[in-house]
């Protein structure tokens, strides 16, 4: 049966005014008659049956806060050279609501959507999502319902434990700061384990702050300076910094606190807030360009199987300490 205008709006019981304006995004219509329209619009898969296999359009969904925007963009260019000519590319914010993307699901022919991060705005707009082929990138869990292309984070917590008992840390200190990514958390669990399987004797600093994503340089220095003055790092040989982004401020309360400062290692690595600062310290790579490729991968291929979703998840192994001696770059197994 081919889908018309006048079709949908006898099956929805409303006029086809009502139904052009839905599917054009005008004003004039109700919320609970144009929930009865997509609906009837996505249960006759209107849009799915004449879509091209190739050559249609991704939208990419952008992260939630700017933290993340410069490893977006970085992203961002991989992905753009991996679809090459015969894709566009439509970047979508976060907070979209899932009217509007349906409505651009079915105007603009999307073909697969690709999430960057770990949430989106609202229940509707995962349920609009979840009819199309669709991945998480990096750190989103939903109960195994959803396809995810992940990074170890705990594994990469491990590897960074690991690392400062090589180097024959002692005592060692685990930086948490609450955080919206579930990423960051998972790296702190790691590092526990680690630590805890080799009986190496740790503390976990918490700090009682606003959530990481909010707080910026300038307030960082003042939290960690502040702990320093008082003394809270000085017993530590060896300590585990999360988020790159804690780096620069921890850096600089260290310096000024202590003569011997503890020894270093980020749960990632990160050429913009490893900037300027010496001894480079040690970080994880987490693999972020692989990440990308996989999700492109496994997009492509919900997209020529007619899935809309795989259910399980895919990981990237995080396989290599990366520091700094001088001007040689090692690697730690």
């Amino acid at each position: 049966m081919k889908m018309t205008i006048r079709k949908a709006a006898e099956l929805a019981g409303v006029s086809p005014a009502s139904v052009s304006r839905t599917l054009n995004g005008q004003s004039g219509v109700g919320d609970e008659t144009r929930k009865k329209i997509l609906k009837v619009i996505s249960d006759t898969d209107y849009y799915h049956r004449k879509k091209p296999l190739h050559g249609g359009n991704i939208a990419l969904f952008m992260p939630q806060n700017s933290l993340y925007y410069k490893q977006f963009f970085s992203s961002l260019q991989q992905i753009l050279r991996i679809f090459g000519q015969k894709w566009n590319l439509l970047l979508l914010p976060y907070d979209l609501s899932g009217l509007e993307f349906r409505r651009k699901s079915m105007h603009e022919k999307i073909d697969g959507v690709i999430i960057f991060g770990f949430s989106l705005s609202s229940p509707e707009l995962e349920a609009s999502i979840a009819q199309i082929p669709h991945v998480w990138l990096n750190s989103h869990y939903l109960d195994g319902r959803a396809p995810n292309i992940l990074i170890g984070n705990e594994q990469a917590g491990k590897l960074a434990g690991r690392y400062l008992i090589d180097k024959g840390c002692k005592k060692c200190a685990i930086i948490d700061i609450p955080a919206q990514n579930p990423g960051i958390s998972a790296r702190c669990e790691g590092f526990r384990f680690e630590c805890f399987s080799k009986k190496i004797d740790f503390d976990n600093l918490k700090f009682d702050t606003p959530m990481l994503e909010t707080l910026s340089h300038e307030e960082l220095e003042q939290i960690f300076i502040s702990a320093a003055e008082k003394g809270l790092f000085k017993k530590y040989d060896g300590i585990f910094i999360p988020e790159s982004f804690l780096l620069p401020s921890l850096h600089l309360a260290l310096r000024r606190s202590t003569d011997r400062p503890p020894l270093l290692v980020c749960g990632q690595n990160s050429k913009e807030h490893m900037a300027g600062i010496y001894p480079r310290p040690a970080a994880v790579d987490l693999g972020d360009d692989l990440l990308v490729e996989l999700a492109c991968q496994e997009l492509f291929s919900l997209i020529s199987s007619k899935k809309t979703h795989r259910t399980d998840h895919l990981f990237l192994s995080v396989r290599n300490c990366v520091y700094h001696k001088g001007n040689v770059r090692e690697t730690f197994p």
